[in-house]
């Protein structure tokens, strides 16, 4: 859930409150310290809390690793569709993607604390790969073929993604 932006009012007035204050920053000495101020935030989910320390500690990147799983699902999609000698338009791959329990799975497995929903998911996808920001991940080296380790080369990849009329 994300925090509505504050007017530049609320944060002066903020602002002005912890200069009279000073720090408002709590001592935490245990794991309990830790617990009990974060169930103070009452917004914060214990699955958000994880999610945003494995971000900060680590170098994985819970939205790239997303990204790349959608896509990833995209391209063996278009690749099915091309073993089968027909290439379905875009948005219909993309439902076909979304639509997969495979799909709604890694959703939750990236996004615990959040709901899922076809029809927004559909969309982003969608946008992810039609605008030319995605078209960066889109190239040769980042897909195998389903089940081998197999690199998709680069010919196959813009026969299935954009293919001649």
């Amino acid at each position: 859930m994300k925090a509505r932006k504050p007017s530049p009012t609320e944060v002066a007035q903020k602002l002005g409150e912890a200069m009279r204050r000073g720090p408002n920053v709590p001592r935490l000495k245990t794991w309990g310290d830790l617990v009990d101020n974060l169930k103070k935030l009452k917004e914060v989910t214990p699955a958000e809390t994880y999610r945003i320390v494995q971000e900060k500690l680590t170098s994985d990147s819970i939205r790239f690793n997303w990204k790349m799983m959608r896509l990833t699902m995209y391209v063996w999609e278009r690749v099915k569709e091309d073993k089968a000698r027909y290439l379905k338009p875009k948005i219909d791959t993309v439902r076909a993607v979304v639509e997969r329990r495979r799909f709604e799975d890694f959703f939750y497995g990236y996004y615990p604390d959040l709901k899922f929903d076809p029809k927004r998911e559909i969309e982003l996808l969608n946008k992810l790969i039609t605008e030319k920001t995605g078209y960066a991940y889109l190239v040769e080296g980042y897909y195998f073929y389903e089940h081998t380790k197999r690199h998709i080369p680069k010919k196959h990849l813009e026969a299935i993604l954009w293919p001649k009329k």
